[in-house]
């Protein structure tokens, strides 16, 4: 069976059309591409590495059971999913294996003593996964966890004589917060003048990706109707942004400090102001010895000019010599002369009488 269509009219003229790549592969490909750590977890994330064997987790049942379901936030996530030494290198599937773990051991049906206190216990639980298993949760309790330590080591001789046994556990403590995986480290003292200056721009134009939305005061859920939830919204904002720009400045602080202590900076200093004095001392020494050329060369035209000048006055003095020698010749050339004559006069008796 045949079946004739008939086309009426015709196909429109070609456009150009702009196609813009989105998409979590697209995204995901930037992030390698540059080396960011992206905020959902996305190329950079280690959530696809396992690190943990159930070998490793550690059931602490009386800190578990010292805790109170009201009083969720204030405890060790970690430690409540028997994880405590891990932390922030946990990836979700860690935090997923942990849980599972802890729910076969700690669930209030197997219970043999207070069921109140073990629900209690299985609530923290089920709170420490809930706060863990996302991103985004996990790294908000990662930001502000109770275990890193916020302190900035000071300027004093015993820090600047024990450089890098104080400050880099500080320096790779802290790198963690990096949005850029390839952090330097603090490094040793064979390091050269660049890899050090290379060092601290990183650190002076570090990005942190640390975050202070567990810490807001405010909760939104609990909020009435939407003018509310804006409001608190608001004030948590407000509250987060303080509090970034206080960890910017302890993070200004730590590598001020760092870079104050730095024996390669005082080494490299000296160096420089060695090398300038070097380099100013020789521009001297080349001042001291053009002006000496300078001093010689006038001097011997001096002399050439003193000698010259001393020529000329013998010359004039020759010729004055010669001229007044000349003149005497002369002189007594006439006086011979004049002499003949007197005596020609004489002898033949020119002369007049007087009268």
């Amino acid at each position: 069976m045949t079946f004739t269509v008939d086309i009426k009219g015709s196909l429109s003229p070609p456009t150009t059309a702009y196609v813009y790549p989105f998409g979590l592969a697209y995204f995901n490909y930037q992030c390698s591409r540059y080396n960011l750590v992206d905020e959902e977890g996305g190329a950079d994330s280690e959530d696809e590495k396992e690190h943990l064997s159930e070998s490793d987790i550690v059931i602490d049942v009386k800190y578990i059971k010292s805790l109170e379901a009201k009083d969720w936030k204030d405890q060790d996530h970690y430690r409540v999913l028997g994880i405590p030494d891990l932390r922030v290198e946990a990836s979700t599937k860690d935090v997923k294996k942990a849980y599972k773990y802890m729910v076969l051991k700690c669930h209030p049906d197997k219970s043999q003593g207070n069921t109140k206190v073990d629900e209690e216990a299985f609530t923290c639980i089920q709170k420490a996964y809930e706060q863990l298993c996302y991103i985004d949760g996990k790294r908000a309790y990662d930001s502000v966890d109770p275990r890193f330590d916020d302190d900035v080591p000071n300027i004093t001789e015993h820090n600047k004589q024990n450089f890098y046994k104080v400050f880099g556990p500080v320096i790779a403590s802290n790198a963690q917060w990096s949005m850029n995986k390839n952090v330097p480290m603090l490094g040793s003292d064979s390091d050269e003048i660049d890899y050090v200056n290379d060092f601290y721009n990183f650190w002076y134009d570090f990005k942190s990706w640390r975050e202070y939305s567990y810490l807001d005061e405010e909760e939104r859920d609990k909020a009435d109707c939407k003018e509310e939830r804006r409001y608190l919204d608001k004030l948590n904002k407000i509250e987060r942004i303080r509090r970034k720009k206080e960890e910017m400045t302890r993070m200004r602080q730590l590598v001020d400090i760092c870079y104050a202590c730095d024996p390669r900076i005082k080494a490299f200093n000296e160096d420089r102001k060695k090398r300038k004095l070097e380099a100013k001392l020789a521009k001297q020494e080349a001042y001291r010895l053009e002006q000496e050329a300078l001093r010689l060369q006038k001097e011997e035209e001096e002399r050439i000019r003193h000698e010259e000048e001393q020529k000329r006055i013998q010359l004039e003095k020759e010729r004055a010599e010669a001229e007044k020698k000349e003149r005497q010749k002369q002189n007594k050339l006439l006086k011979g002369e004049r002499k003949k004559v007197r005596d020609c006069v004489k002898n033949n008796n020119y002369f007049c009488t007087n009268n």
